[in-house]
């Protein structure tokens, strides 16, 4: 009796290992209020817990948790709302909505792949890209979204909102997206960014290159945003950077990159 006692003990604690997450054990909710008609209202989003292992890493897990997780899904918005609708409930606002993230089989299948990368010795990628690729996505950050009456165009280089969505790729380039953001980012934050520089100039051209033709704004944001996107994809200085950012985290990125 005693020895099929322990027998269960051991297989019930197997199994509790075996349904520990990932996601629960790395992602907290941050809660984020505002006022809305003189009513405070509250939205909520996931982020890398403080002491995880993974935080030197956290924006290539950011942009996996905002862009391949179904609750961001615009199909999903009513559920969003209504799980942020608990506030002032923070306890159960917080539970359900990383609840959502947990139970989401598609992100836990990329953010383990990512997470072995990174913690796993004995890790061997079998995933490779070209830098015809890498380039390919890495433009399609570098998002014209808007055009003012003066001709002016509005750009976003953003986790969500960019051009990957409109790009239809047939191949999955979810982890060369992740590292893409994560790569253009390590640059933009520095005091004097190379990309941050060369994007500009390469905007300024792509406005001027249509401006004397303009038949309609909305046109003419289109082929900005177009002409830019083929711009940064052969823009040499943004290459050499996230080349050089990938040697430098080639043995914690769950792909390789073909010369």
């Amino acid at each position: 009796m005693i020895k099929h006692l322990s027998i269960f003990i051991i297989l019930a604690l197997a199994s509790c290992k075996n349904n520990d997450s990932i996601i629960d054990k790395h992602v907290k909710i941050a809660v984020h209020t505002y006022e809305k008609e003189g009513k405070i209202k509250a939205s909520a989003m996931p982020e890398l817990r403080s002491q995880s292992e993974l935080q030197p890493y956290k924006r290539r897990f950011e942009y996996l948790l905002i862009n391949v997780s179904e609750i961001h899904l615009p199909e999903r918005s009513e559920r969003r709302k209504e799980i942020w609708s608990l506030y002032p409930d923070t306890t159960k606002l917080k539970r359900l909505y990383l609840k959502e993230y947990v139970r989401d089989k598609k992100l836990k299948n990329y953010f383990e792949t990512t997470s072995d990368a990174i913690t796993g010795s004995d890790y061997e990628s079998t995933i490779s890209y070209s830098k015809e690729e890498l380039m390919e996505v890495a433009s399609k950050f570098f998002y014209c979204d808007k055009v003012f009456p003066d001709t002016s165009v509005q750009t976003h280089i953003c986790v969500g909102l960019n051009g990957v969505d409109e790009a239809n790729w047939e191949k999955d380039y979810t982890l060369l997206e992740a590292f893409c953001y994560e790569g253009i980012f390590n640059d933009l934050v520095k005091d004097s960014s190379q990309i941050d520089e060369s994007y500009s100039v390469e905007k300024t051209q792509a406005c001027k290159k249509y401006r004397d033709s303009i038949t309609s704004l909305d046109e003419y944001l289109k082929d900005v945003r177009s002409e830019l996107f083929s711009r940064m994809k052969n823009d040499a200085i943004l290459e050499r950077a996230l080349l050089d950012y990938y040697g430098e985290n080639e043995d914690n990125l769950a792909f390789r990159i073909s010369e």
